[in-house]
């Protein structure tokens, strides 16, 4: 009597091993899909702008900050015995700056005049802003100064950060100072001068 004959090699193990195989290169697909949606070097770099105006508090990551009453002429008392005088025009604006968590020194200030131009504050020169470090729980008083054309005046808006250099990925306030035109005005045919104060840890005396 022959052997039987021997059945072919079933192939559902090939079978199973195919849609296996089917399924790892969709996963990779499917990761491949997310790499190429959310590139790591594609991150988030703008600042993240917090809107207030004047005598409104805006709380940042590092401080609270509270902006007093714009002032503007075309002589700024430079608080020192000297006089400087514009073309154009002087704006100050005092600042109350509460840091949190540490002491800091902030550093980077700059304008977005009504123009669409935007005017730099460096640390030293005519257009200033020197706060000096604070130190948590002690206010810090302190004046930003800008000398700018008086079309920019209109409309501006004051930005405060932290780091001079690199606001990327961190607060900056934005504060809009609620000029106007007959601010303008006034300021580009004033000569009485503003005064541009020191920083200091006691509150500035009102006039």
């Amino acid at each position: 009597m022959s052997a039987p004959e021997t059945a072919p090699a079933a192939r559902r193990p090939r079978v199973q091993t195919l849609g296996a195989g089917a399924a790892v290169l969709a996963a990779l697909a499917v990761g491949h899909v997310v790499v190429t949606a959310f590139p790591v070097d594609e991150r988030v770099q703008a600042s993240f702008v917090r809107p207030a105006v004047v005598g409104e508090p805006v709380e940042l990551r590092y401080a609270r900050l509270t902006a007093g009453e714009p002032a503007g002429s075309t002589v700024l008392d430079n608080d020192d015995g000297t006089l400087l005088t514009t073309s154009g025009v002087w704006l100050t604006v005092p600042l109350t700056i509460e840091v949190v968590g540490q002491p800091r020194a902030l550093g980077f200030a700059e304008l977005i005049g009504g123009d669409g131009r935007t005017y730099t504050v460096f640390t030293g020169g005519r257009s200033w802003f020197l706060p000096g470090t604070a130190q948590p729980g002690v206010p810090r008083y302190a004046t930003v100064r800008v000398e700018l054309p008086p079309e920019a005046v209109p409309g501006a808006h004051l930005r405060i950060g932290s780091e001079q250099k690199d606001q990327r990925r961190d607060d900056v306030a934005d504060i809009d100072l609620g000029l106007t035109q007959a601010d303008a005005d006034a300021w580009a045919s004033d000569d009485t001068p503003v005064l541009a104060g020191q920083w200091s840890d006691e509150p500035p005396e009102q006039p």
